[in-house]
């Protein structure tokens, strides 16, 4: 809907997905395994009914995420497909701090996907990441929103390309390699 060609895959959302919502549930002291399952297995029923953008949603009706799982998990074995349907379910619900964690760790990726297109020069994703922003349902998740607009996203991994010489250097230096 933005235009951006070749935009990142599902699988490159679940898991800077997960790399966020671990953040999160440190700086909220939630359990931090969880909510990165949660947030792996957030988009999971998308593989059956598609991602269906919000602007959408009012004009489609699809199976409840609950129920693709059930399907989708319908041949594995009893843990298994238990395990799943659990965390999809509690995701949907937004019940636990990890579930609410796991829902602003995917406002936030998009909000980090929205800064860095338009930093490449792909079209004004300002009311994108105002949305993004303004969905959020935790204070951990409102800071991190606000410190990844407050900086450019060239600084975002400027310090570590400062250290990175330094770093290989001390690295090779080690008495144990």
């Amino acid at each position: 809907m933005a235009g951006v060609d070749r935009p990142e895959s599902v699988a490159e959302h679940s898991f800077r997905t997960a790399v966020v919502g671990t953040i999160l549930a440190a700086l909220a002291g939630a359990d931090a395994g969880r909510t990165a399952l949660l947030c792996l297995l957030h988009d999971s029923p998308e593989t059956r009914i598609g991602d269906i953008p919000s602007v959408g949603r009012a004009y489609v009706s699809t199976a409840k995420p609950e129920a693709v799982s059930q399907q989708q998990t319908a041949t594995m074995p009893d843990a298994l497909s238990t395990l799943i349907q659990g965390l999809v379910h509690e995701y949907e619900a937004e019940e636990t701090v990890e579930a609410r964690l796991a829902h602003d760790a995917d406002k936030i990726e998009m909000l980090l996907q929205a800064r860095e297109y338009e930093t490449q020069g792909r079209h004004n994703t300002e009311p994108w990441q105002n949305t993004s922003q303004s969905n959020l349902r935790t204070e951990q998740g409102r800071v991190l929103a606000d410190a990844t607009r407050g900086t450019h996203p060239e600084h975002w991994w400027k310090a570590f390309a400062e250290t990175h010489t330094e770093l290989r250097r001390s690295a090779r230096s080690r008495p144990d390699r």
